[in-house]
């Protein structure tokens, strides 16, 4: 290698060396630069929506207006025009609070990583405003002087407790997004990742137009051949669209590319030494520094592996390497051969390089990080609380390496680990919405209720403040120091995400977790009635399927044993959580529950047993009067929303203060509270109150079909 080479690659490798460091200190950058990095004041010049935006700065959600971030408050730097922000707020207004609230401070860093202080404050109280009458009340400081500033949003709701699944707010936003996508062709260009999502959002739309867009957009692609100098993100990111188009479209002339990106692909990865590490760099032999070497082996870097120095930075990491094994398992559901040695290795990279904790590595913390480390005491380690995204990716990837028995073991950890650090998603080193893609899809496919709801639930405030007044999303300043994902793509890559997140009510993609993983299943090798079951297990068409799988050959008593005993596993599941939902009380919403799991469930033995005592409760007292409260209950609610008078007030106060020994009476009452403190009445689609004091036993309740 010259030495201007030498040079050029030298600054990378040094970034990836600090981006190790800071991944076990998290404290030592936890809380940045009152400059955002200098960001507050740089705009972008790549990206037409921004364009006119004068920096980086934090959108204030659909108001219309982006900020500087203090401790405790937002300074106003710019307005769009036509947006509900203008006319109501100025620039250098000080927002410190809303609702009469001031914000609290800020915990932008720390361990785990969180987003609390005026973020969630505020994206809290556009929450509470959308879901009621649409006025959000600003608490702003103007030329010394205190007032209220009402900004005037549209009343579209507030998210399900289960959102994004059943959630019409989810729905709505969705359609917002996918509609700005379609209408700037823009969209439709740049980077590889941006490219992916976009393509992807497209194609996952039940709209015919919207579809025909990412059709046209997958057909482009697959005529644009990469070559042996392609990039491994490019590769992967151009293999998963393809795939995902073909295997929803069975387009054959795609099928040419997939198999070409294939190949390029298995050679891109790296095999033995790939580094030179003189032995006068480090106090260790060249042996001990060659051993550390092959912990490399099976890995993916940014560059396709060329030797024995490797190229493009710093050698494999655990991202390219991921995403290059979720291309892979999906071409080769498109018929693609795959070579399952390969495949094999990259699944032991990524497995040496995850710690007990399900923390999943950059690099080269496990083998070379300025030396050679203790790969086996790396591993033992539990270290590790950020970065969600990639672990998310992980679990996408394992979920479609079902011939691996430890793929099962894997997608425990880390969903484990994203239930412990599930407030790191928004990190990403690069581009912070990489976290943020990969963790929502790694949350559907964890196929753990737990996961999808830490993740989801979080971030709900955070969503509504990455979404602009237009209905698009935009990228939110980072903690990572090489965030460059704004300057990238500031809004079609996060746009395109959420579309994405929000449609796993209706998820057509492998990537959202379509794909049932059952232990000792391969869905590739599955033929005849086998193949029907798993089809219908995957469609949630549970009893269809245990038809499917009655009275097996011979051959095929071990996979109909396994998806027997994973059908099984659902339905116990579910009665669990039904179990939940009638601790809380909510007995209407455990009666549709039940309606809901005896049409996915009827017919199949157990659950049939299980489900006995519920369908016998409803006929009987005390629930019947408890679906007779409930009912009267959202009646009060509706009339009291629909007026908001005196009169509405004293019936839903008068049935609270009668049924106080009941969920619905104290729900009431909360209303009753709410409605005189602030004048808004905060419910969730299911009348539940936000602070009503009940357990929400929604959580359990996921309808997920």
């Amino acid at each position: 290698m010259t030495t201007r080479k030498c040079l050029s690659i030298l600054p990378t490798i040094i970034l990836g060396m600090i981006s190790v460091i800071l991944a076990f200190c998290p404290d030592a950058y936890a809380i940045k630069d009152k400059g955002n990095q200098e960001r507050w004041s740089k705009p972008t010049t790549g990206d037409a929506p921004d364009r006119e935006v004068p920096g980086f700065l934090v959108n204030l959600g659909p108001t219309g207006a982006r900020a500087v971030l203090t401790e405790r408050t937002f300074i106003v730097r710019h307005i769009f025009k036509k947006s509900p922000a203008m006319g109501r707020l100025r620039e250098g207004d000080v927002i410190g609070g809303a609702f009469g609230r001031s914000f609290s401070a800020h915990t932008f860093g720390g361990s785990p990583h969180g987003y609390e202080g005026p973020i969630m404050d505020l994206g809290l109280a556009i929450e509470k405003a959308e879901g009621t009458d649409g006025k959000l009340v600003l608490n702003v400081t103007r030329d010394s002087k205190t007032i209220d500033v009402t900004i005037d949003l549209k009343p579209i709701g507030a998210f399900s407790p289960t959102f994004p699944i059943h959630c019409k707010k989810s729905e709505l936003i969705r359609a917002q997004a996918l509609n700005f996508l379609a209408s700037h062709p823009d969209a439709q260009k740049g980077p590889s990742h941006t490219r992916m999502a976009v393509t992807l959002a497209f194609l996952a739309s039940d709209n015919a137009r919207y579809q025909s867009i990412g059709k046209s957009m997958a057909r482009r692609w697959s005529a644009q051949r990469p070559n042996s100098e392609t990039w491994t993100w490019n590769l992967s990111h151009q293999l998963i669209t393809l795939s995902e188009y073909y295997l929803l479209s069975k387009d054959s002339s795609v099928l040419p590319t997939i198999k070409f990106v294939v190949g390029l692909i298995q050679k891109a990865q790296y095999s033995g030494r790939i580094r030179k590490w003189k032995p006068d760099n480090h106090k260790q032999d060249f042996a001990t520094i060659d051993a550390a070497q092959q912990l490399y082996d099976g890995g993916f870097g940014h560059a396709p592996y060329v030797g024995i120095a490797g190229k493009g930075g710093y050698g494999p990491m655990q991202y390219t390497t991921i995403l290059a094994v979720t291309a892979r398992q999906l071409a080769a559901r498109c018929g693609a051969p795959i070579d399952q040695d390969k495949l094999k290795r990259s699944m032991d990279f990524i497995h040496r390089g995850t710690n007990r904790a399900g923390y999943v590595a950059y690099g080269g913390e496990f083998t070379l990080n300025n030396g050679p480390v203790d790969p086996v005491r790396w591993k033992n380690s539990t270290r590790g609380d950020n970065y969600v995204g990639r672990v998310g990716c992980a679990i996408v990837a394992h979920r479609l390496t079902p011939e691996f028995p430890t793929s099962t073991k894997y997608i425990g950890l880390y969903g484990g680990f994203c239930k412990r650090a599930f407030k790191s998603m928004p990190d990403g080193h690069g581009d912070t919405n990489l976290g943020i893609l990969w963790g929502l899809m790694g949350a559907a496919a964890s196929e753990d209720r737990a996961v999808l709801r830490a993740v989801f639930d979080y971030h709900k405030a955070f969503f509504n403040m990455a979404r602009c007044h237009d209905g698009s999303f935009v990228v939110q300043p980072g903690r990572d120091y090489a965030d460059g994902g704004y300057y990238r793509a500031s809004r079609y890559h996060p746009t395109a995400t959420m579309a994405l997140g929000l449609g796993l009510s209706y998820p057509r993609l492998r990537i959202q977790g379509i794909e049932v993983s059952i232990p000792g299943i391969n869905p590739k090798a599955l033929k005849g009635k086998m193949n029907a079951a798993y089809k219908a297990i995957v469609k949630k068409a549970y009893k269809k399927a245990s038809y499917a799988l009655a009275r097996p050959k011979p051959d095929d008593e071990a996979p109909a044993r396994a998806m027997t005993e994973y059908i099984d596993s659902q339905w116990r599941r579910e009665i669990a959580g039904l179990e939940v939902i009638e601790e809380s009380g909510d007995i209407l919403s455990l009666k549709d529950a039940v309606v809901k799991l005896r049409h996915m469930f009827t017919g199949i033995e157990g659950f049939d047993q299980n489900i006995k005592r519920y369908v016998e409760g409803f006929l009987k007292d005390p629930w019947k009067k408890e679906v007779s409260l409930s009912k009267a209950y959202h009646s009060y609610l509706n009339l009291l929303k629909r007026y908001k008078s005196p009169s509405a007030l004293a019936k839903i106060e008068k049935f609270a203060k009668a049924n106080q020994d009941s969920i619905y009476g104290k729900w009431a009452s909360a209303v009753v509270n709410e409605f005189r403190d602030s004048g808004t009445i905060p419910v969730s689609s299911s009348g539940r109150p936000f602070g009503a004091p009940a357990q929400d036993a929604s959580t359990s309740n996921d309808d997920d079909t």
